[in-house]
């Protein structure tokens, strides 16, 4: 029980995990869920060794997930910057602790993988818990760095 590192068994679950997720956010009216698509985007995750797929699991069931990458800064190809790219657990599961064990087991990998900066940028469900997005991140010693702006383009070709 707890946070461990995505094995293949796991992916089906962090498919429908990611589907719940997808009904709920920002994105629902704006994009098409693909279960095929979301499945090989977790294979090509699990197989990518710039890639950090956490689950956790609890009473022997995966209940929310967590991938970041770890990438190259485009002026300097030798440090790495890591950005939190898919992170949700389900609803009825969802606790800071949980959220606190992600991030540090994040951190941890960023610390082994030389990265020089980690960047987490909410999205989908900071909205109507912004101060609390803000608490949190501010706890774990995140500072601001930027905003975030959204258009969407319908039909867009």
């Amino acid at each position: 029980m707890g946070i461990r590192l995505a094995k293949p068994e796991d992916v089906d679950r962090c498919v429908y995990i990611a589907g719940v997720f997808h009904d709920g956010s920002q994105f629902a009216n704006v994009t098409e869920y693909k279960i095929e698509d979301a499945t090989n985007f977790a294979n090509l995750c699990l197989k990518n060794k710039r890639k950090l797929f956490m689950v956790y699991e609890k009473e022997g069931e995966v209940v929310g997930f967590f991938i970041c990458g770890r990438n190259p800064v485009v002026w300097n190809s030798q440090q790495f910057v890591s950005s939190e790219e898919l992170f949700f657990i389900l609803p009825e599961h969802q606790s800071p602790r949980i959220a606190l064990r992600f991030f540090r087991a994040w951190e941890r990998w960023c610390r082994h993988h030389k990265v020089v900066q980690m960047s987490f940028t909410p999205t989908s469900f900071v909205d109507n818990n912004l101060d609390r997005w803000d608490g949190f991140c501010r706890a774990l010693n995140y500072v601001r760095g930027g905003v975030y702006y959204k258009k969407v383009l319908n039909h867009a070709d």
